[in-house]
């Protein structure tokens, strides 16, 4: 009998969902069969490339690392077997209504997200960012992304997980993705996203609800 075949996505974002802060709102999915790869990146950065500077950090994030660390950490997660899918919105174009709805909104885009992601497996296993604290809304989530998935291939086994990201090297990959799609949008600067654009399957159709 032949072994199941995994597909392991992980998802983060970007800036915010409130009607105030950042200007655009970008969340991203890394997808690959090989998630020991992404692993070691974060474990190589730590154990030689930069263990002094990252010795005393329980997580590494990109917002709060230097150009060198996030260039050579996008630079080797181009190398992987692995592709990115991003969705980004621009807050402006964002319903009023919509900004009491967070979590609804959030998973809406999680649904839209998925719609670029090739499900040609037998198992998709989906590690998120812990955003919730509220085990409902979790569920919420779960249920509404189970179900936009085997729209598309019903017989599809699903698999979801919540982790801190500290706790998940994978994780913190996908912040330094999503950090660098949102800077494109935000301050138009592709100097990060170049580094990962050919990996990124809907590149150049990232933004919705554009005028």
């Amino acid at each position: 009998m032949l072994k199941p075949h995994f597909e392991y996505i992980f998802i983060d974002e970007s800036g915010d969902l409130g009607k105030y802060g950042s200007v655009y709102f970008t969340i991203v999915a890394l997808s690959t069969h090989l998630p020991n790869e992404l692993s070691r990146v974060f474990k190589r950065l730590r154990e030689r490339k930069f263990k002094k500077k990252l010795s005393q950090l329980s997580e590494i994030k990109a917002y709060n690392s230097n150009e060198e660390i996030r260039k050579w950490v996008l630079a080797r997660l181009s190398l992987c077997d692995c592709s990115i899918s991003a969705v980004v919105i621009s807050k402006s174009k964002v319903r009023e209504d919509l900004f009491g709805q967070n979590n609804k909104l959030y998973n809406y885009l999680c649904g839209i997200l998925f719609e670029h992601i090739s499900l040609n497996t037998d198992i998709v296993d989906i590690t998120i960012d812990r955003k919730h604290g509220n085990r409902m809304l979790r569920e919420d989530f779960n249920q509404y992304i189970e179900r936009k998935i085997l729209e598309r291939k019903p017989d599809l086994e699903v698999r979801i997980r919540h982790m801190e990201s500290f706790a998940s090297n994978e994780l913190q990959a996908v912040d330094f993705v999503a950090w660098a799609v949102n800077r494109k949008f935000t301050h138009g600067d592709s100097s990060y996203y170049d580094i990962i654009k050919l990996k990124i399957r809907n590149q150049g159709k990232e933004e919705i609800w554009k005028e």
